[in-house]
């Protein structure tokens, strides 16, 4: 097991927090009881996992605009 340190700046209200709190013990209990549904997350993202080893053998530094 691993843990996760989370240190939320002074500006976060508590409402913010315990939302943040029920959203993280609801991704707990969704992989203890479905691991394989977040072994494939993200799922509703422009990309999904990155190819990290490629983006480091093949770096594209270049900045293209919206247009």
């Amino acid at each position: 097991e691993e843990a996760l340190m989370i240190e939320p700046t002074e500006t976060e209200s508590l409402e913010t927090l315990d939302t943040f709190i029920e959203i993280m013990k609801a991704i707990s209990e969704e992989a203890r009881d479905n691991p394989d549904l977040l072994h494939d997350a993200p799922h509703f993202t422009p990309n999904t996992r990155l190819d990290e080893v490629r983006a480091a053998r093949q770096p594209d530094l270049r900045w293209r605009g919206n247009g």
